[in-house]
């Protein structure tokens, strides 16, 4: 972290020894050991905080986008519905029609108008015989 070698820790040892005294030197060295284990722990807990903010993000980023790809799909779907739904009506409103025309009952003036071949045979028929 620091990039610092051993001769440099020796010299400072040797400075903190002369400076601090061979009395106070035992607990100076013990409250600078906890005082960098507190600062590598404090970090690490920001870099895992870091860490988990990204994942954190990226997944929000992935389920957004998986989120809108499920919209597009619901509205190709409502879509794709309403388009059967309008051939259906279609289908069924054109079977109701050609059923309507071939059930239609007959009137009496559609019978008079309508051209009736068998009529017309036997018309003929009683006229040979007379």
């Amino acid at each position: 972290m620091f990039d610092i070698g051993f001769s440099e820790l020796l010299l400072f040892g040797v400075i903190a020894l002369i400076v601090l005294g061979p009395e106070k030197l035992p607990q100076a060295a013990r409250t600078a050991g906890q005082w960098y284990a507190k600062l590598r722990r404090m970090i690490s807990t920001l870099q895992s905080d870091i860490e988990a903010e990204l994942d954190l993000a990226e997944t929000r980023k992935q389920m957004q986008s998986e989120l809108a790809k499920i919209r597009q799909t619901e509205t190709d779907m409502k879509r794709e519905l309403a388009e059967m739904r309008g051939s259906m009506q279609k289908f069924e409103d054109s079977q109701n029609q050609s059923l309507d025309t071939s059930h239609q009952p007959v009137t009496a003036y559609e019978q008079d108008h309508q051209p009736n071949t068998n009529t017309s045979s036997s018309l003929t028929k009683q006229e040979i015989d007379k």
